[in-house]
This record gives C-alpha cells, structure tokens and sequence, in this order.
C-alpha cells in the first residue's frame, strides 16, 4: 500500500542512456508545451466567452478534465528525468453525482497547479528545447563537415574553409557536444524540478493520503480479525466442542452400566473405547485449531520450518523453496505464514492440482511469498473469502497481495512484505 501514496524509487540510467533521456524529455517538452499552450488558450477563451449564455460551462468542465489528463501523463513524462513518475497529488473524490465530482475537482488546488504547469510548460519547454537542439545541431553539424567540404558550393563558408579548416571545425564540433551534454542534463533537471515543484503532493497531501491508506488498512484488519474470530468459535462449537460433549454423555452412560447392578461389562468397555477415540480425535482437532492460530514452530524455528510443516501435512505434494538470509520480524513472518497456509488449503480444496510449489525470498526490502499450483485455476478476491483475508492483513502490513488464476490454470498467489514495517 505504500506505493500508492509516495513516490516509486527513482530508477538509475547509464549516463548515455539518460543523456538520450534529458534529449527526448527536452525536445519533446517543446513540441507539447506548445501544443498545450494553443489548446488551453483556445478552450478557455471561447469557455469563459460563451459561459453567458451556459454553452461555455460544459465547455469550461471538460477543459478542466483535459488538463488535468496532461498533467497526469506530464507525471508520467517526468520519469524520463526523474527516474520515476510524480505521484498523483489530488484528493480522492467522494461525490456520487458528476456535478458533485466536478465541484470538487475545482476546489482541489491540485487542479490549478496542474494548470499552472501546462501553461508554463509552453514557454519554458519551447525555450529549453530550442536551447537544446540548436547547440545539437551546431555541434553535429560542424562534426559532419568534412564530409560536406567536397559538395559545398563555391563562396560558401564550407568551401573557403577547406579540408583543414573543416577539420578543426569538425573538433570544435566534437568539443561543443562534449559541453552540450552537462548543458542538457542541466536544463532537463531544472524543467523536471519545476514539474515536481507544481505537479507533485505535498507534505501534508501525502500525510492526508497515508491516513487514508492507513484508515483502510486499519479496517481491512480489523474484518479480517474478527472473520478469524468467527471461524475459530465456529470449529469450535461444531468441531472439539461437540465431541467433548459427546465423550461427557458416553462416560456418563458407562458410570450408569457401572452402578447398575448386574452390568454387562462387554458394553462398558465399548462405551469407554468409544469414548476415548472420540478424546483422542477431539485433542488432534484441538491442536490443529491452536496451530492456525499461531504454530509455536513459527516461533521457536522460524519460517522455513513453519512452511515445511505446512508442506507435509498437505495432501498434495508441495515442494519448498525457503532461502532467507536472516530472520524478518514476528508480525511478516506470521503474514507468510498464513499465506501459505491459506493457499495450500485452496490448492487441496478447489484447485484439483497434481503439484504445488513454495517459494519463499527476499527480494531487497521486500520478503516474496509466491504460492504456484498446476490446478484448473479461477480464484478470485471476493468479499469475505480466503483470499480477501489474506490481502487485508498483508495490507495492513503496507504489504499488497497479487493473485493471477485464469480459467484452466495455474494459479499464483505472490505475497509483497516490507521487512521494515
């Protein structure tokens, strides 16, 4: 979940490859900013002109969308520069109706920055491509002179230079390139800045946006919790609780043949049989259900023995991958754990699968739970089930669940937990 409200990891280029980045984020800018700048002024002009007789405010409304889509892919665009998008910064609508939505939508300051920036991004992008792909052009132009010294015409600039003066051109050219680069780099930073500076949330926005996620989560576990609760005092009443009652009623029907007088100790010793298979069924049931809860193995010896143990008991062959450097800490380790659990117990009954696979690592901060079986797939996330649960307490964890099972197969449950959390 913390994806959704801070910005993705800045992604690290080779310097060619974010030369060409800075290059095409710069010329690229030119041409959209303006664009940009002729569209907005367009719509806004003839919307504010004709919003005397209404026509305009429909026109006005859909303005805004428009710009508001710009910015969106102007986020995106700045990833070029950036290493990474510029997350959203509007708030969440919570208006039922479209002008509800659209009311909102115009007094979310978020709106008018993202204007803001569409308007700039004319003059300043068309002012730093320019910059940008005249000194590129200089420079491969001059480095390309020599080739040209042959075909120039006569008087030209090219043919009075000759062979050695096209020569030192062509290193002048090779010098500017070399200075064309950190100029690029420059200017392709200070436009991507000053899209962060308009486009990005602010402190106090993604404060407000991880409450949210926070409010959420919070409640996802809380049904989970209480899902849980329900399930163990089911088991409990139709499963250990009913065969404690019936052991009860059978040793009382032997007390009574004992205390009879003349009583037939064949079927006392029936009742007794009976009852104590019925205790011994009832302590396995007992034990399975204090094991779902928390396994002490998960405890004492940690998440590889915990998932084997899980492997074993299944009726379907598992086999464990666990490659851990370290221990994480208790609350992820309960998370994997119950993933694991939850889908092997899916795998055994609604996946007909032959073979299950289980691959536990860590994967930088993350530790990767994945779930694989061969079976004839279609689970799905919905209210109330197993997996729903699952994704609710990984969520509260600022962990996300991902599951992909088409029709016919396979399956793959993937886990994503933040060790840190």
């Amino acid at each position: 979940m913390a994806t959704a409200v801070s910005a993705a990891a800045p992604r690290r280029r080779s310097r060619p490859a974010q030369a060409w980045a800075d290059f095409v984020y710069l010329t690229s800018g030119c041409w959209l900013g303006f664009a940009w700048m002729i569209a907005l002024i367009v719509l806004i002009s003839v919307g504010l002109s004709t919003s005397v007789v209404i026509v305009g405010l429909p026109l006005l409304a859909v303005t805004m969308l428009v710009w508001r889509w710009g910015a969106d892919r102007e986020r995106e665009r700045a990833a070029l520069v950036l290493g990474a998008p510029i997350p959203d910064a509007h708030r969440p609508l919570a208006g039922r109706t479209i002008l509800a939505r659209l009311r909102e939508r115009a007094a979310d300051p978020a709106t008018w920055k993202d204007l803001a920036y569409l308007v700039l991004l004319g003059p300043v992008g068309i002012l730093g491509g320019t910059i940008v792909m005249a000194l590129w052009a200089g420079a491969l132009a001059a480095v390309a002179s020599p080739a040209f010294v042959a075909a120039a015409p006569d008087g030209s600039v090219l043919s009075d230079l000759g062979g050695p003066g096209s020569a030192a051109l062509a290193a002048g050219g090779l010098v500017l390139a070399v200075l064309t680069l950190p100029v690029t780099h420059g200017v392709a930073q200070a436009c991507g800045a000053l899209a962060r500076r308009l486009l990005a949330p602010n402190e106090r926005a993604l404060l407000a946006a991880r409450v949210r996620a926070l409010e959420t989560t919070r409640q996802g576990a809380v049904e989970s919790s209480d899902a849980t609760l329900r399930r163990i005092e089911r088991d409990l009443h139709d499963g250990a609780q009913h065969r404690l009652a019936f052991i009860a009623m059978e040793l009382g029907r032997a007390r009574e043949r004992l205390a009879a007088a003349g009583a037939d100790t064949h079927d006392v010793d029936a009742l007794l049989a009976g009852a104590h298979e019925q205790s011994k069924q009832a302590m396995a049931e007992l034990r399975d259900l204090v094991r779902g809860i928390h396994p002490s193995v998960l405890t004492d010896r940690g998440l590889d023995a915990a998932v084997s143990g899980l492997a074993g008991r299944c009726a379907v062959p598992v086999a464990v991958g666990v490659e851990l450097p370290q221990r994480a800490p208790a609350a992820i380790e309960t998370a994997a754990y119950y993933v694991v659990a939850e889908s092997l117990t899916n795998v055994v009954k609604h996946a007909r699968a032959a073979h299950a696979t289980v691959d536990v690592r860590r994967e930088g901060p993350l530790l990767v739970v994945e779930v694989r079986d061969d079976g004839r797939g279609g689970a799905r996330r919905t209210p109330g089930s197993g997996l729903e649960g699952l994704a609710q307490r990984v969520a509260a964890l600022d962990g996300e669940l991902h599951v992909v099972s088409p029709e016919g197969g396979p399956t793959l449950v993937r886990a994503e937990l933040p060790c840190a959390a």
